[in-house]
């Protein structure tokens, strides 16, 4: 799982400050070789042996000596002008690049803007965030950023009671959800991987707060703090992954996971998918009992989420130490893969 390039407008400003102080550098090395090769150059032309040291015995030989070490410093010299000039060359061809990369992640935050501001949260331009389960993932561009969650901690939780997340045929309001069928197994085989939601969940910080409030039932996570620092953490995430589950962000059908046959939704089996771009490998190994086997379903998204992550980098059941250890589920972090 990962979050856009992993990197801030700021960041690609001080990159292309330093390659541009390295440049400067290298025309000050420039100056300093110059000025040594014209003490080299004035030592090879002197002709030490018509001095007054010219007839003293053995001199000759000396001086042959000193001329072909000097030689020999003028020839490494000569090596190492190419080589600067060659990466002096590069560093302006970079310079230029990091540039042009600024812009983009610039015009790429504006649509981003754009499209949180309209009804429903928005769907992020242009790629979603590419997630960095089990085989990695390329970095996509990312929006500006979340917006730390400030609602109240979710409500006490109700365990699941069959038939759908909550125990009402489904975990939606107002019909805008479907009604999956729950699975009681755990841990499930890739095979039994679902896509039929793509698309059908509502999108948004609220309606991800209410699947990540679900998800907890799910797992039996009932001390109010846990939940609120679960809630959190995975708030920031969903923002960063995929603009909280805008339609427009649910599956990355272009980074390095986007291989392999075509499932269910019509893309390819490798690809991450929902609000907290999983994989289906990942989704199938971390799958909550008392949650669907639709990888799109919200609720069991991020209730698998929540317990790879738990495996993965040994963050407590409370979720205490889930910004310390998940660079993603920290706000005031840059972006990073998860």
């Amino acid at each position: 799982m990962a979050a856009g390039f992993g990197y801030e407008l700021g960041e690609l400003a001080k990159i292309q400050q330093d390659f541009r102080s390295i440049q400067q550098r290298m025309g000050e090395l420039s100056e300093r070789t110059g000025r040594i090769k014209g003490v080299m150059a004035k030592a090879v032309a002197t002709d030490l042996a018509a001095g007054a040291l010219g007839n003293v015995v053995g001199f000759g030989v000396v001086v042959a000596r000193v001329r072909e070490r000097v030689e020999a410093v003028q020839q490494r010299m000569a090596t190492l002008e190419a080589a600067k000039n060659e990466l002096t060359r590069n560093l302006g061809a970079d310079v230029a690049k990091l540039g042009s990369i600024a812009k983009q992640y610039a015009e790429a935050e504006r649509r981003a803007r754009e499209g949180l501001a309209k009804p429903g949260g928005g769907a992020r331009p242009g790629q979603p965030t590419a997630p960095k389960k089990p085989g990695g993932a390329a970095p996509a561009p990312a929006p500006t950023g979340p917006k730390k969650p400030g609602a109240p901690t979710p409500a006490a939780p109700k365990k699941p009671a069959g038939g759908g997340h909550g125990g009402s045929g489904g975990h939606g309001s107002g019909g805008h959800d479907p009604a999956p069928t729950v699975s009681h197994e755990g841990a499930i085989k890739v095979g039994q991987v679902t896509y039929d939601g793509a698309g059908k969940y509502r999108s948004g910080e609220a309606a991800c707060r209410e699947y990540i409030s679900r998800a907890l039932d799910a797992m039996g996570v009932t001390d109010p703090k846990a939940r609120a620092a679960w809630t959190e953490g995975m708030l920031t995430i969903a923002s960063r992954e995929s603009t909280y589950n805008a339609p427009g962000s649910q599956v990355n059908a272009w980074d390095s996971n986007a291989r392999g046959a075509t499932v269910g939704d019509g893309k390819p089996a490798g690809c991450s998918r929902g609000g907290w771009q999983c994989v289906p490998e990942t989704f199938a190994a971390n799958h909550v009992k008392g949650t669907s086997t639709d990888i799109y379903d919200p609720v069991a998204n991020v209730a698998a989420a929540m317990t790879y992550i738990r495996s993965t980098y040994r963050v407590a059941a409370d979720g205490h130490d889930l910004k310390a250890k998940v660079q993603q589920a920290d706000p005031n972090r840059p972006h990073a893969g998860y």
